[in-house]
């Protein structure tokens, strides 16, 4: 099929804007701050950097690491409510990354707590064949992201 990439992608996104709706149908959507802008951290310790505009999000590594260059997008996202979904990078080598670039991405929720501290959810997993860049879906991965306030990027 020509087209299988482009419709693994659209069917994650989908997914995850439906597990959303659900999410929406039977919880209050609370507020958030106007602004996720900043920097976060994962828990195994990796710095991210949030850039919110209107409802989009983007969070970009914010160091260099061993899969990723600093910059390289973690997730791209919209936020709505206390809800952020969208598309997230699976964690691929480099090499992985660009030979199978668009095998990589799965889509993503996420829970904003009502202080506005942590987000948490799930981004989907896969495992991808190294020399055919055939995917194979796996369970999701639980994420974790904790605002830092005090982050200071020279240091």
């Amino acid at each position: 099929m020509r087209y299988r990439k482009t419709v693994y992608i659209f069917s994650a996104l989908m997914l995850v804007s439906g597990i959303a709706a659900d999410a929406r149908d039977t919880e209050q959507v609370g507020e958030v701050p106007s602004d996720l802008t900043g920097y976060w951290q994962q828990e195994d310790g990796t710095v991210v950097r949030f850039t919110q505009d209107g409802t989009s999000l983007t969070s970009r590594h914010s160091q260099r690491s061993a899969d990723n260059d600093k910059n390289d997008i973690d997730f791209t996202a919209t936020v709505h409510g206390n809800l952020v979904y969208g598309a997230h990078r699976g964690p691929f080598s480099r090499a992985m990354q660009r030979k199978c670039a668009l095998q990589i991405w799965v889509g993503m929720g996420l829970t904003l707590s009502a202080d506005g501290s942590r987000l948490e959810g799930f981004r989907g997993d896969r495992t991808l064949d190294p020399q055919s860049c055939r995917v194979e879906n796996s369970a999701p991965v639980t994420l974790v992201y904790k605002r830092m306030s005090d982050f200071d990027p020279m240091q």
